[in-house]
C-alpha cells in the first residue's frame, strides 16, 4: 500500500518537535499481528493457562471466526461486543472482529446484566461474543449472541484471511466505555489510523523486544490492555494472560509472575504497591493509569530495569505522555508521545503560561472520535482549537497539570473532581505519601468519603491503610501513622478517619475502586482534657449527641468539659454544623454561632441553652403576617416605576435636547460650547431643585402603618428614595447646611446637630433633636420592606443623643435624650435606648459605657457653640467647590473626544473615548489630591470642635475621599489603591492591599507591610460627639486582615497577624498580635481556620511577571468603566444629534429618554456578555489572591460596580426590573422577589427563591479572602425569606424558607437556618417567634 508521511508538530510550553511518521493509507489494527505472523509463524503469540499458540495457530483461529462473522453480517462500520472472561477465545475475538472488519467493543465480564445491556444498545452493537458461563448475562438483548466456546461453525470456517474492501476510509477500530458523571458510562469510538499511529511509535519507546514475555493482566474493557496486548504482538514477542482467580494480586502474583518469566509488565501503582518482594527478571515496568508515588520508584529500581510513566486518557488511545522513571526525582508524566501534543490551557481556553495550572489538552493524530450518541458532550471535550496540530482536535481531559523547568508535565489531578475539606483544594496523594513512608505501611487511599450509611451523612477525609504480611494493625500503628500525618500535613489534611484494612477495593483497571470503600470506622483520637465526664441532664445528653455526631466519635467519649476547639479540633465550619443541627432539636432551637463561642464545652453549652430557654431573647417586633402579590399588581407597580423614570430622564436630557434642536443636530465648538452649559444646568437644575420641590408632595399623607408592597404608597416612597438620591445630600452630608437641607425636605431638625450620613429617606418621619450627633454611615429609613409589606414607623434621636457610626436604625427606633447607641449597632422598630443610657452591639443591650473615646468626648464639658457665620459662608463656598470639582473632573475627557469629532469625524470621536477613560480616571484623581491638599494638608491628631474652620475643612476633605471612591470606584482592590493612598498622606507597607475602604483620615492611617482591608471596611473614621471631633493615629499592623464591612474606629491598633472578621467592631482595647475576632461586640475566636498550603508566592510574595501581569490588567479595571461610559454617552449624543435634525423640540425631547434607557441596557448587557466570556459561569472554588482567576474576576466585579450599577443597576433597586438584570450576570432569583441591593458579586453562585425579600444594601457575600486566598461558594435565600438592611450572608450559608434575617446581621459560613424561624445578630442568633399581626390593608 501507499506509504504517506505526516508531520505533526509536539507542543510542549513553547517548545516544538517535528517528527515524521510512515504509514499505510488503510492499516488496519490486526495488520501489526499479521505483519508479526508473517516474520516469525513458529514464534509463540499467547500463552493463557495451559495452552501455547504460535502466531500461525492464533492466525488461523482468529481467520476461521472472521470468516463466521462475516456470515453473521459483520462488516465494516458494525460493533461487535465481547463479554468474555480471560481466555483464548477472548484473544481470537479481538483479532478475528477485526479481520472481519468489524468494531470491538469490549465489556468487564464482572459487568452486571443492566450495565452489559445498556452498552450494547449505546453503541447499538450488532453482535454479543460471550461464553455459555455468561450467557445469562446476554438474556433479552436485541443483538445477536455467539457462544465462543461452544459454537461449532467456527472451526469449520475457511482458515485463509479474508479479504478486506480497501476505500480509502478510516473506520472505528474499537468503542471503550468509561465512567460517566451522570452515573452511565460513556463510549469513546477510536479511529484505525489512531491505533495504529500508537503502534507506530510504543514499541520503540517501550523498548519491547521479540524475546519479552509480557504479562497481560487488565481486563479488555479498560484500555490499559491495548498497550499490553498490541505492541507485545507488533514485535512477535509472548503474551502472558493473566489469571482470573486470586493470583491477580499481592504474594500470589509475585508468584505467577516469576513462575511465568515475565520480563515486561504494565500494571497501575496501586497493584504494583501489592507486590511484597522484588522480581529481578523483570526488564521493562511500566506505569499508568493513576499517579505514581515517589516511594514506588525508590523500591523498584535497579540496574538494568527501566521504569516508565505513562498518562493518557481512553480518549486519547491509550498513551499521551510519558517519561522514564529515576529514583530521587520528581514524579511526572513526562512530555508528549512522538506524533502527539500536549497544551496547558486556563479555562477560558488560553495558553497558561510556564509554571501555571492548567488543563492537560492532547491533541494529535491519537485524539479519538468522541463519545458514541453524545454529540453534545463531543463538542464540549473535543475542540477546534488554534493549538491544535492541523487537522486535529484537542482533547480536554480535565486533568491538571504544570509546565515544569525541564519541560515536563506535572500531573496535578483532576480539575473537575477536586478534593475539597472545609473550602480548602486537597491532594489526597501527597496524604497517601505520607502514610506509605511508613514501613507498617504496604498500601494506602486517602478519600472523602460518607462517614455513614445516611442520606445526609456528612463526607468526610479517611484513609485506608494495608500492613505488609504479618505486619502489625493495631493501635499502635495508627496512632504512629497520625503522629506522622499531623506532623507533616496542615490540620484540615489529617484524615478525620483512619482505618486498617486486609485488602482495598479494585476495580477492573486495578485502580483502587474509592467507590466501593468502606464507610469509615476509626475515627481520629481526640483530646478530652482529662478523664472523660458523663453527660448530667438531658440538655448536656443532647448537645453530647450532637457534638458526637459532629465528630463522629461514641458520644460516651466525649468528656462534657472538652473544648470544641482547643481539645477536640473544631473550627467555624464544624462549629456552623453543630449549632445548625441543636437547632433542629427541641432544646437549642435558639443556639447561636457566639453561644458555642462563648461557651465551648458540652457543659457550657448546654447551661446557656438552659438560660435562653428561660429567656425572652432579643427583642424583635411582632412579624406581619406573609403578604403574596400577583404578578399584575408588580407589573403594574413596574410602569409606575417605569414612567418616574422616564421623567426623570425626559427632566435630565431636556437641556441637551435643546441645544440639538436649537442647532440642528449639528456639532462644533459653539455647540459644545452650549452643551456644557446645558449639562450645567440639568445637572445643577434636577440635582438642587427637583428634590427640594417634589420631596414634601411625594411625601405629603405617608404615615406610620403598614401598606402592601407594590402599591401607589409603595411606588411614592420609591420614588422618593430615588429623588433624594440623586440631590446634593451625599455632599452636604456632615457639613453646616446639612440640618438646614433636611429641614426643606420634611424633616425636623434641632440645632446645632452633626449628621454625617446621607443614608436617610422620608424625612417627613424623621426626627432629630438638638445638639444630637450622627456618625459616618448611619442608616435612618423610616420604612423597610418584609413579607410582602411596607412598614413605615419614625425614627427619633432625642436631643444630645450620640449614634454612632455605621449604626442601623431601622423604622420605628429611638435613641432617647442623652442616650447613646454605638458603632456598628442596630435598634429595630420599638426599640429605644432610654433616656442617658449606653446601648451598642447586634443585636443591642445596655452596656457600661462605649469606647473610651466616644466616652472622652460626652465628658469633654457642654457642647460646643453653633455654626458662625464665616463657617457658613465657607461651607457654601466650599460646597460650591465640591460641586464645580465633580463636573471639572470630566471636562479634559469631553474635550478630548469633541477635539477627535471636530478634527476628524464621527468614528474618530468614537475611539477617542477610549483613551478619555484612562484620562478621566487621572483627572480624578488629580482634583481629589489637589483638592485635599488644598484644603486639609495634614489632619492634626486629637480632639477639636467640629462646628470650626477645621469643622468645614474636614468636611471638605471627606467629600473629595467620597468623591474618589465613587467616580474612581474600580481604582480600589489594585496594584494602584497603595501608591493613590500614599499620595493622600497615607503610610502603607509594601504588599498591603486595600479594597472599598471607606471614612480614612490618610494622614493618621498606617497599614503595615502585607496587611489586607477588604471591601466596605471603615478604618480610622473620625468620631464625632457633642460638638467635637476625634481624630486620631490608627493603626493595622503588618499581615493583619480587616474583613468586609467591619469598622476600626479612630486611634484603633490592630496587632500584627491580628484578624477583624466581617461586619466587626474590634473590642476598645487595642487589638493583640496574631488574635482573631468576630461580631459586634466583638468575641475572640480561638481558632483561626487555614486558609491552605498556598505559597508564599501565590498569596504575598509574587514573582515580577506576575506583578507586571496584574498591573496590566487592573489598568484595564479601573479605566474600563469610565471609557465604557463615556462611549455610551457619545452614542447617545450621536443619536440625539440626528433626531434632532430638521425636528422641531417635541419629537428629540419625548424620545431622548428611551435613548438614554437603550444605552444603558447596551452597558449592562455588555458588562454581562463580558462576565460570561471572562470568566463564564461562577463555581464554588479557592483560588490565591494572585491566580489569574482572581484577576479575571475582579475585572468583572469592577465593570460591574463602576459602570453596570451607575449606567442602570443601581435605579432599579427596588423594582421588578433588577431581578431579570441579575439573572442576566448569572443570578438564580425566584418570582416576586424584592430586591433592595446590587452587592452581588459572584452571580451564578447566589439563589434567591419566591417571594423573598433582600434589603437595602445587603451583602449576600459569596467570596471572602482570608489570609490572601478567595474562597468562594453559594449563598441561599429561600423562598418566602426577608433579609434585613445591611445585614451579611457568608457563602455556604442557607436563609431557610420563611426565615426572617434581622438588619445589620451576620450569617456564617455552613450556617443553616430552620424554615420559619427569626434571627438578628452578628453573628445571628434566634428571636422568639412572637404572634404574626393580622393584615391591616393599606395601599
Amino acid at each position: 500500500m501507499d506509504p504517506v508521511e505526516a508531520a505533526v508538530v509536539t507542543e510542549v510550553g513553547v517548545e516544538a518537535a517535528v517528527v515524521t511518521v510512515t504509514a499505510p493509507r488503510t492499516r488496519r489494527l490486526h495488520h501489526v499481528f499479521e505483519a508479526a505472523c508473517d516474520r516469525t509463524p513458529a514464534a509463540v503469540a499467547l500463552e493463557c493457562e495451559d495452552e501455547r499458540l504460535t502466531y500461525r495457530e492464533l492466525d488461523v483461529r482468529a481467520n476461521r471466526l472472521a470468516h463466521h462473522l462475516r456470515t453473521l453480517g459483520v462488516r465494516e462500520g458494525v460493533r461487535v461486543a465481547i463479554l468474555l472472561r480471560r481466555s483464548v477465545e477472548t484473544y481470537v475475538a479481538l483479532l478475528g472482529i477485526g479481520k472481519a472488519g468489524g468494531a470491538f467493543v469490549p465489556i468487564d465480564p464482572e459487568s452486571p446484566a443492566d450495565r452489559v445491556a445498556y452498552i450494547t444498545e449505546d453503541s447499538a452493537v450488532g453482535l454479543l461474543v460471550t461464553s455459555t458461563e455468561l450467557a445469562d448475562r446476554a438474556d433479552g438483548l436485541a443483538c445477536t449472541v455467539l457462544l465462543a466456546d461452544t459454537a461449532p461453525e467456527p472451526a469449520a470456517a475457511p482458515g485463509h484471511r479474508p479479504q478486506q474492501r480497501d476505500d480509502g476510509t478510516d473506520p472505528a477500530a474499537y468503542v471503550i466505555y468509561t465512567s460517566g458523571s451522570s452515573g452511565r458510562p460513556k463510549g469513546v469510538e477510536v479511529g484505525q489510523a489512531s491505533i495504529c499511529n500508537f503502534l507506530d511509535i510504543v514499541p520503540g519507546l517501550y523498548d519491547v523486544r521479540p524475546e519479552d514475555r509480557v504479562y497481560q493482566g487488565m481486563t479488555i474493557a479498560f484500555d490499559f490492555s491495548i498497550e499490553e496486548i498490541w505492541p507485545t504482538w507488533s514485535v512477535g514477542a509472548t503474551l502472558i494472560a493473566g489469571p482470573n482467580d486470586s493470583r491477580r494480586f499481592g504474594v500470589e502474583l509475585a508468584d505467577f509472575l516469576e513462575a511465568a518469566r515475565v520480563t515486561v509488565w504494565y500494571c497501575v501503582p496501586t497493584l504494583l504497591a501489592t507486590i511484597p518482594r522484588d522480581l529481578p527478571r523483570i526488564r521493562n515496568l511500566l506505569v499508568g493509569g493513576e499517579a505514581c508515588p515517589g516511594q514506588l520508584v525508590e523500591r523498584w529500581s535497579r540496574p538494568g530495569r527501566r521504569i516508565l510513566n505513562t498518562y493518557g486518557p481512553t480518549e486519547a488511545t491509550v498513551t499521551a505522555t510519558w517519561c522514564e522513571l529515576l529514583p530521587g526525582r520528581t514524579v511526572t508524566i513526562g512530555v508528549p508521545l512522538p506524533t502527539y501534543s500536549v497544551v496547558l490551557l486556563d479555562e477560558q481556553r488560553r495558553l497558561v503560561a510556564d509554571g501555571e495550572v492548567g488543563e492537560i489538552c492532547v491533541g494529535g493524530p491519537g485524539v479519538a472520535r468522541g463519545y458514541v450518541g453524545r454529540p453534545e458532550l463531543t463538542a464540549d471535550k473535543f475542540i477546534e482549537h488554534a493549538l491544535a496540530p492541523p487537522g486535529s482536535r484537542l482533547y480536554r481531559t480535565g486533568d491538571l497539570g504544570r509546565l515544569t523547568e525541564n519541560g515536563e508535565i506535572e500531573y496535578l489531578g483532576r480539575a473537575d473532581a477536586e478534593v475539597k475539606i472545609r473550602g480548602h483544594r486537597v491532594d489526597l496523594g501527597e496524604i497517601e505519601n505520607v502514610l506509605l513512608e511508613d514501613d507498617g505501611v504496604a498500601e494506602a487511599v486517602a478519600a472523602l468519603v460518607p462517614a455513614s450509611a445516611a442520606e445526609d451523612a456528612p463526607r468526610e477525609l479517611a484513609a485506608y491503610v494495608v500492613p505488609p504480611a504479618g505486619g502489625e494493625a493495631g493501635e499502635a500503628l495508627v496512632g504512629r501513622l497520625y503522629d506522622q500525618l499531623q506532623e507533616r500535613l496542615p490540620a484540615y489534611m489529617v484524615p478525620g478517619y483512619l482505618d486498617v484494612v486486609t485488602a482495598l477495593p479494585a476495580m477492573p483497571s486495578g485502580k483502587v475502586d474509592r467507590k466501593q470503600l468502606p464507610f469509615p470506622v476509626n475515627r481520629r483520637p481526640v483530646r478530652t482534657g482529662g478523664e472523660v465526664v458523663a453527660a448530667d441532664g438531658e440538655i448536656e445528653e443532647e448537645v453530647r449527641a450532637v457534638w458526637a455526631e459532629a465528630f463522629n466519635v461514641e458520644a460516651s467519649a466525649l468528656s462534657v468539659e472538652a473544648n470544641f476547639f482547643t481539645d477536640l479540633g473544631g473550627h467555624s465550619l464544624l462549629a456552623a454544623r453543630v449549632v445548625s443541627s441543636l437547632r433542629e432539636r427541641a432544646a437549642g432551637a435558639g443556639a447561636a454561632v457566639r453561644d458555642l463561642y462563648s461557651n465551648p464545652t458540652i457543659r457550657g453549652m448546654a447551661a446557656r441553652l438552659r438560660a435562653v430557654a428561660g429567656q425572652a431573647g432579643p427583642a424583635a417586633p411582632p412579624r406581619p403576617e406573609p403578604l403574596r402579590h400577583r404578578s399584575r399588581r408588580i407589573a403594574a407597580a413596574g410602569v409606575g416605576q417605569g414612567l418616574v423614570i422616564y421623567l426623570l430622564l425626559l427632566l435630565i436630557t431636556l437641556p441637551v435636547s435643546y441645544v440639538y434642536t436649537w442647532n440642528d443636530g449639528r456639532v462644533s465648538v459653539e455647540v459644545l460650547v452650549q452643551l456644557m452649559m446645558a449639562i450645567l444646568v440639568s445637572y445643577l437644575g434636577v440635582r438642587w431643585v427637583v428634590p427640594v420641590v417634589l420631596a414634601r408632595p411625594i411625601a405629603a399623607g405617608i404615615r406610620p402603618g403598614r401598606y402592601r408592597l407594590w402599591g401607589p404608597t409603595y411606588v411614592r416612597l420609591w420614588a422618593l428614595n430615588l429623588l433624594i438620591a440623586i440631590g446634593p445630600m451625599p455632599v452636604i452630608s456632615g457639613s453646616p447646611l446639612m440640618a438646614a437641607y433636611l429641614r426643606l425636605l420634611g424633616a425636623r431638625v434641632g440645632r446645632r446637630t452633626a449628621i454625617a450620613t446621607s443614608a436617610i429617606s422620608l424625612p417627613t418621619l424623621l426626627r432629630i433633636g438638638t445638639d444630637a450627633s450622627i456618625g459616618y454611615g448611619v442608616s435612618m429609613r423610616p420604612w423597610r420592606v418584609e413579607d410582602g409589606w411596607v412598614i413605615v414607623e419614625p425614627i427619633t434621636v432625642g436631643e444630645h443623643a450620640f449614634v454612632g457610626a455605621n449604626a442601623v436604625l431601622e423604622p420605628g427606633a429611638s435613641v432617647g435624650p442623652h442616650a447613646c447607641l454605638g458603632e456598628q449597632s442596630v435598634l429595630e422598630s420599638g426599640e429605644t435606648v432610654p433616656p442617658r443610657a449606653r446601648w451598642a452591639g447586634s443585636p443591642p443591650g445596655p452596656v457600661e459605657a462605649l469606647s473610651p473615646t466616644v466616652e472622652n468626648l460626652l465628658r469633654a464639658g457642654e457642647p460646643v457653640r453653633g455654626w458662625r457665620l464665616q463657617h457658613l459662608a465657607a461651607a457654601v463656598l466650599g460646597l460650591a467647590g465640591l460641586e464645580l470639582s465633580a463636573i471639572a473632573m470630566i471636562v479634559p475627557s469631553v474635550l478630548l473626544v469633541w477635539w477627535a469629532l471636530l478634527q476628524w469625524g464621527l468614528l474618530a470621536g468614537l475611539i477617542a473615548t477610549i483613551p478619555a477613560g484612562p484620562l478621566y480616571v487621572l483627572t480624578t484623581c488629580a482634583v481629589v489630591a489637589l483638592g485635599k491638599r488644598l484644603v486639609l494638608r495634614h489632619a492634626p491628631a486629637g480632639v477639636h470642635p467640629s462646628r470650626s474652620a477645621l469643622g468645614v475643612r474636614k468636611w471638605i476633605a471627606d467629600k473629595l475621599l467620597e468623591f474618589s471612591l465613587m467616580f474612581t470606584n474600580s481604582l480600589y482592590s489594585t496594584l494602584y489603591t497603595v501608591p493613590w493612598l500614599r499620595l493622600l498622606g497615607a503610610r502603607v507597607g509594601r504588599g498591603a492591599e486595600v479594597s472599598t475602604a471607606a471614612h480614612l483620615d490618610p494622614d493618621l492611617l498606617t497599614l503595615g507591610p502585607e496587611s489586607f482591608v477588604a471591601d466596605m471596611a471603615s478604618v480610622g473614621a473620625t468620631t464625632f460627639a457633642n460638638g467635637r471631633m476625634a481624630l486620631l493615629p490608627t493603626r493595622v499592623g503588618s499581615r493583619a486582615f480587616v474583613g468586609n464591612a467591619a469598622f476600626v474606629p479612630a486611634g484603633t491598633t490592630l496587632g500584627d497577624g491580628s484578624l477583624v472578621g466581617v461586619r466587626t467592631l474590634p473590642p476598645d482595647e487595642d487589638v493583640p498580635e496574631g488574635t482573631s475576632w468576630l461580631g459586634s461586640p466583638a468575641m475572640h475566636l480561638p481558632v483561626r481556620q487555614s486558609s491552605g498550603s498556598f505559597s508564599e508566592a501565590e498569596t504575598f510574595r509574587p514573582p515580577r511577571k506576575l506583578v507586571v501581569q496584574r498591573l496590566a490588567v487592573e489598568f484595564a479595571r479601573a479605566t474600563a468603566p469610565a471609557s465604557l461610559l463615556g462611549m455610551s454617552v457619545y452614542l447617545y449624543l450621536w443619536v440625539l444629534s440626528v433626531l434632532a435634525r430638521g425636528r422641531d423640540l417635541p419629537i428629540p425631547a419625548l424620545v431622548s429618554p428611551f435613548v438614554v434607557i437603550t444605552a444603558c441596557v447596551a452597558v449592562i448587557g455588555y458588562c454581562a456578555a463580558t462576565k460570561r466570556t471572562v470568566v463564564g459561569k461562577y463555581r464554588p472554588r479557592v483560588e490565591p489572591l494572585w491566580s489569574p482567576f482572581v484577576r479575571r474576576t475582579e475585572f468583572v466585579t469592577g465593570l460591574y460596580e463602576a459602570a453596570a450599577v451607575p449606567a442602570g443597576v443601581g435605579i432599579l433597586v427596588g423594582t421588578p426590573f433588577l431581578p431579570p438584570v441579575l439573572r442576566w450576570f448569572g443570578a438564580s432569583i425566584g418570582r416576586r422577589t424584592w430586591i433592595g441591593t446590587t452587592y452581588l458579586t459572584e452571580f451564578d453562585l447566589v439563589e434567591i427563591g419566591d417571594d423573598a425579600t433582600v434589603g437595602a444594601e445587603v451583602s449576600l457575600q459569596t467570596h471572602l479572602f482570608e489570609d490572601r486566598v478567595m474562597k468562594m461558594s453559594v449563598v441561599t435565600v429561600g423562598a418566602g425569606a426577608t433579609v434585613g438592611t445591611r445585614a451579611v450572608v457568608l457563602y455556604d450559608a442557607v436563609v431557610g424558607d420563611d426565615v426572617s434575617l434581622g438588619s445589620l446581621s451576620l450569617l456564617m459560613k455552613g450556617e443553616h437556618l430552620t424554615p420559619g424561624s427569626r434571627w438578628r445578630g452578628i453573628p445571628a442568633q434566634g428571636v422568639g417567634n412572637h404572634d404574626v399581626l393580622p393584615g391591616a390593608v393599606a395601599a
